[in-house]
Formats: C-alpha cells, sequence, structure tokens
C-alpha cells in the first residue's frame, strides 16, 4: 500500500469513493436523507476538484485501486476521512491517520479534531480521539447530527 497526496485526474475516484462508502456503511446510523446530505448523489466535478486542488488529501492506493483517502486543514481539522466500504478493518485507516499525525506535527500542530459521523465514532476512538460534544452539520438548509471530537499528537 501507498499512502501520497492527491494527483491531477483522481477527484472523481475520490469522490465515488466518498459517496458509495457512505451510502453503504452509514446507513446504519443515518436516514436515506441524512446519506444525501453527507455524499451528495451527484458529482460536481468543478466543486470537487477545486476542493482537493485547495485541501490536497492523502491517498492510500494499491496499485490502481484506490483504498481511501484523508484531508487535514492547517489548523488541525479533519474534514474527510473514508476508507473503501470493501476494505474496512484493514489498517487502511490506521495508515492513514498515522500519516495525519505525522504531517500534523510537522506543522506544529498539537492537536486533530473532527466532526465525526456516528458510524465513524468507534474507529477515531480507536485512534485516541475524544468525544467532545454532539453538533449537527448544516448543508443547503438540512441537518444531519455529528461528533465533535478531539486527539492530542
Amino acid at each position: 500500500m501507498e499512502i501520497r497526496k492527491i494527483r491531477s485526474g483522481e477527484a472523481g475516484s475520490i469522490w465515488r469513493l466518498l459517496h458509495n462508502t457512505v451510502h453503504r456503511i452509514n446507513q446504519a446510523d443515518y436516514s436515506d436523507e441524512e446519506l444525501v446530505v453527507l455524499a451528495p448523489d451527484e458529482y460536481d466535478a468543478p466543486h470537487w476538484v477545486s476542493r482537493f486542488i485547495r485541501t490536497h488529501p492523502l491517498v492510500a492506493t494499491e496499485g490502481r485501486d484506490l483504498l481511501g483517502f484523508a484531508e487535514l486543514a492547517e489548523d488541525g481539522r479533519i474534514d474527510l476521512f473514508y476508507v473503501h466500504h470493501d476494505h474496512q478493518g484493514k489498517g487502511i485507516g490506521r495508515a492513514l491517520m498515522q500519516r495525519l499525525r505525522a504531517e500534523a506535527a510537522s506543522r506544529g500542530l498539537h492537536q486533530l479534531y473532527c466532526e465525526a459521523s456516528i458510524t465513524a465514532r468507534p474507529f477515531f476512538e480507536n485512534m485516541g480521539f475524544e468525544f467532545v460534544e454532539d453538533r449537527e452539520l448544516e448543508r443547503k438548509g438540512k441537518h444531519v447530527p455529528v461528533l465533535l471530537m478531539k486527539s492530542n499528537i
């Protein structure tokens, strides 16, 4: 497995991984309407391409297969962090988190935080994050429950 920065032309693949994973894995904790808020059904190429140019996500690959990806903002916020639904529980998320922590430390950050889905809470707790408070994610007037979680580096 290789973990590297996103390359040109990968935005669509990353969006598909996010969409398919959310709609398969998070359905245990969220309604169909909430899933569409978390991962819209239509791919807006200009939005995602410009987002990924701005956020420079890390991607985990094996050969040509995209296994997962993660974004780290300048302030230590992890916005998107997903492992392909067919590859969960294989250490990919752990490897991505280790790289995020190393990158954060190299920037002089002392803490990571995220607004995790209810589904992702066990993963983040296993990675040393602590629950801080319940929050709501708002997109286009729709609200979805999420969890503020923090971890020291």
